[in-house]
């Protein structure tokens, strides 16, 4: 019994099981109704919760400083890096985030975004051998194969950003749109007239395209195809998102071609907080041969990205000169 109302999520588990004339007391998180008598009744700590798989995680003293302190959590996949000194542990490891969190189901390795589609090379190390998965983001539910078409779920909240953004009736286009995070939920949550959504990978289409009737998301039509000649072909348009933070800076001439007057764009970027400035005056520089004018160009941090750099959104207006 205690097995089975821990599996339906239905067990305080750091509570002690307790003992009162003759009978087990289970503690639940409420009252349930399973054919056995119920008792109201107070229970003791039995032990403090786990707060990390490195709680649980056997490996040798002098490396535990070296375990991963996050992971991404991409539906019921959990993907990480490993230190190349963890190496020989990487499945001890995989064994302890599926121990920690039951929901997981599967374990990844990930060795690194390789790649002008930016595709994960993923080597599964615990739990079940699958890729495959469904990742849920404001509601919306996305179909995700993390070998086969980038996604991360640490930019959901810059996703709701941008589609808070858009205003009535605008056409938005994301050329780099994977599986559709941006561009389904700008969508569903914006007053966006009409969203194109494109990317180079043929596997991260045909999720798009799923996700795209999954959700119902009507308004947003798909492409296949690079992403200079998606710019070149679609425009004009009202709004452009370049996410690809490595690269984006290569596509900004082609996506201000794209634009319309007081078109916005945003471009991302991997920068040394001391770049910023030198991005924001390149930034200019692209619009002046184009013949546009930057209105105003306003910076925003994403996160984090390694101690000395940070992923950074550069939201651009423009105007023509």
């Amino acid at each position: 019994m205690r097995r089975s109302l821990r599996d339906r999520g239905e067990l305080v588990e750091h509570l002690k099981i307790r003992e009162e004339r003759g009978s087990l007391l289970l503690p639940t998180i409420g009252r349930l109704e399973i054919g056995l008598p119920v008792r109201q009744a107070d229970f003791e700590p039995g032990y403090a919760p786990v707060r990390s798989y490195r709680e649980l995680v056997r490996v040798p003293e002098d490396l535990r400083v070296s375990l991963p302190r996050a992971f991404d959590a991409i539906g019921d996949i959990a993907v990480l890096k490993i230190p190349e000194e963890l190496e020989a542990h990487r499945e001890e490891i995989g064994r302890a985030i599926l121990a920690w969190d039951r929901k997981l189901r599967v374990v990844a390795q990930d060795r690194g975004v390789a790649g002008v589609r930016r595709i994960r090379r993923i080597e599964i190390i615990a739990g079940e051998d699958r890729t495959t998965t469904v990742h849920v983001e404001f509601g919306l539910r996305y179909r995700v194969d993390v070998a086969r078409a980038y996604f991360s779920p640490r930019l959901g909240t810059e996703r709701k950003r941008v589609a808070d953004l858009v205003t009535s009736g605008e056409t938005v286009l994301d050329p780099f749109a994977g599986v559709g995070p941006y561009a389904i939920l700008v969508a569903i949550r914006s007053p966006a007239a009409r969203v194109l959504a494109a990317d180079a990978n043929p596997d991260a289409v045909a999720l798009l395209r799923a996700n795209v009737a999954a959700n119902r998301a009507s308004r947003v039509e798909v492409r296949e195809g690079d992403a200079r000649e998606v710019l070149r072909t679609v425009g004009p348009v009202d709004r452009v998102i370049l996410d690809l933070p490595h690269a984006a800076m290569d596509f900004v001439p082609d996506a201000l071609r794209a634009l319309r007057p007081r078109g916005t764009l945003h471009v991302y970027g991997i920068v040394e907080e001391a770049e910023r400035e030198d991005r924001v005056q390149e930034i200019r520089s692209l619009g002046a041969r184009e013949e546009w004018r930057a209105t105003t160009i306003r910076v925003h941090d994403v996160r984090a990205y390694s101690p000395t750099q940070h992923h950074v959104a550069f939201d651009v207006t423009v105007a023509p000169a």
